[in-house]
């Protein structure tokens, strides 16, 4: 019997109500009380985005046990989320998203969708990302997830999986561990910058323009100049290659490996009308035991933001030596715990991996430079 077989043959037998242990029935949830990361760029006069600020406040107190709080469907294509709104007591025919509750599964790593965000509040770019908070799930949002997935068809052997996995770390007991992240912003997805097809899951469209103005051996973008990206938008030249390039930096860090499977990162407005990437789904990483999928994001581009590669050189100095503090912080594991890399790996791992990620990242930006000067950078 298959072992997906065997899981269904298992689940009519499975309530749609989890028994729960007394210390189960006594929890009373996982609060967002901080946003450590980003408390700390502030607290050192950092400018946080204005998204980052709007969901830092609407965030802030959130209990998923709170019982105004309604879980109506799940989301997500291949991963599986849970969407969360909350009754709004002055249109009682409507509600607010406040996001979605992702628990591990194969195409979404909350570790990394939190981390992915706080790295790029301390690069500066946190308004192109999307946002994720660390959250524990407690037994009410466990029950309801539960549920959902019980009786929502799942289709696709992807998803099929993703689901017996959840299931399987629900049936575990207590708290299920993943993070909150918001909806998508408006947008069309840029799948022409990408290869959905190419081995072994995606890669960028070395002939697409910004990825060709992301070569060193390329003349560079021009500020000013305006280039259009899909019908309606268009952008400033330099600009959206300094956006992709910070993506395509942060991808390295995280051992990204779904950037290009398809729909993983939007082209959106700014109040102008002037277009933006924005990076969605950067949950598709996983820090592995092989930098392989470091060693090949670092493949695809060689010129940065250097901005952003003089922050993560402070990040890199600081891990190798954290007595030298950073953001407050003089403890390794603690930063990379707040960072968001909190579960299924020791923290001393995390700041093992991630150290050599950084470590792998500078020494290819230090040979793009000395190979080709100035233009390694934008």
């Amino acid at each position: 019997m298959s072992a997906r077989r065997k899981w269904l043959s298992c689940a009519v037998l499975v309530s749609l109500v989890i028994p729960l242990s007394q210390a189960q029935a006594a929890d009373s949830g996982y609060v967002i009380e901080h946003f450590p990361i980003l408390e700390a760029l502030h607290a050192q006069g950092v400018a946080l985005a204005p998204q980052t600020l709007h969901w830092m406040k609407k965030w802030q107190g959130l209990n998923l046990e709170d019982p105004s709080l309604s879980f109506p469907d799940l989301g997500g294509a291949t991963s599986i989320t849970m969407k969360i709104r909350k009754a709004d007591p002055t249109d009682p025919q409507n509600s607010k998203s406040l996001g979605a509750f992702v628990p591990r599964n194969g195409a979404g790593n909350p570790n990394t969708g939190i981390a992915y965000f706080n790295m790029s509040a301390i690069v500066g770019y946190d308004a192109i990302f999307r946002p994720g908070v660390r959250y524990e799930a407690g037994p009410r949002a466990v029950q309801a997830l539960h549920a959902l997935i019980l009786s929502t068809p799942t289709k696709g052997r992807d998803r099929l999986q993703n689901r017996d996995r959840i299931l399987q770390n629900i049936a575990k007991g207590g708290r299920l561990n993943g993070y909150i992240k918001t909806g998508k912003p408006d947008g069309i997805s840029i799948d022409a910058i990408g290869n959905p097809g190419a081995s072994p899951n995606g890669a960028p469209k070395m002939n697409h323009p910004i990825i060709a103005f992301l070569q060193a051996n390329n003349p560079k973008p021009k500020t000013g100049t305006p280039i259009t990206l899909a019908n309606g938008y268009s952008g400033d030249q330099l600009e959206l290659a300094r956006e992709y390039s910070v993506i395509m930096t942060l991808d390295a860090v995280f051992q990204q490996w779904d950037r290009y499977s398809g729909a993983n990162t939007l082209l959106t407005k700014d109040d102008a009308g002037q277009a933006h990437f924005y990076a969605v789904d950067s949950d598709g990483s996983d820090i592995a035991v092989s930098p392989s999928w470091t060693v090949r994001n670092l493949s695809w581009f060689s010129r940065y933001d250097r901005k952003t590669i003089n922050r993560l050189k402070e990040v890199y100095a600081f891990l190798n030596n954290p007595a030298s503090g950073f953001l407050g912080y003089t403890d390794a594991e603690k930063f990379i715990v707040d960072l968001g890399l909190y579960f299924e790996n020791p923290p001393a791992v995390y700041v093992s991996r991630i150290k050599r990620n950084l470590g792998l990242l500078l020494e290819r930006v230090n040979s793009i430079e000395a190979k080709y000067g100035d233009a390694a950078y934008l």
